[in-house]
């Protein structure tokens, strides 16, 4: 009898965790983010660095907690910019903030978009990639978020 009990406590005790671990996570949305701007920073030695601005929204109705960051920027395909950050940023429900890294240029992917634009000169705007891995606080795990768009070459400030 006791063995039965010890199994039933152990089920029970799996499904409860089980039930506590997933809520919340059943109805959230991956944040979105979006490249607000690219400001250069003085120089490093011979590597070229970079503030990028990033917007993220948070389409949920929980916060969204920010341990850290890793992003990547890839221009026509080239991995340009890269880095990344281990400062905090909440992000309130159904709200957004704006978060600001430094980032450096790569120079193997910065040397090959260049030889790619002297051979194809780019028509008004450069396509771009953004990945991110976002590390959520305690026990969310990470989010993985890519956005694509063209910076607009024509664009006045």
């Amino acid at each position: 009898m006791s063995v039965l009990r010890i199994t039933l406590a152990f089920l029970f005790s799996s499904l409860l965790l089980s039930g506590c671990a997933s809520i919340g996570v059943l109805d959230f949305d991956d944040p979105e983010i979006e490249l607000l701007a690219l400001e250069p920073l003085p120089s490093q030695g011979m590597e070229a660095r970079f503030l990028v601005k990033l917007r993220i929204v948070n389409p949920n109705a929980i916060p969204l907690e920010v341990d850290g960051m890793a992003y990547d920027v890839f221009i026509r395909d080239s991995k340009i910019l890269s880095g990344v950050s281990n400062e905090g940023l909440k992000v309130a429900a159904y709200s957004e903030s704006v978060a600001k890294l430094e980032v450096a240029a790569g120079m193997f992917g910065s040397l090959a978009l260049i030889r790619d634009l002297l051979s194809n000169p780019a028509d008004g705007g450069l396509p771009y990639k953004l990945n991110a891995k976002l590390s959520r606080s305690g026990l969310g795990g990470a989010i993985r978020v890519s956005r694509e768009g063209t910076i607009d070459l024509n664009a006045r400030p």
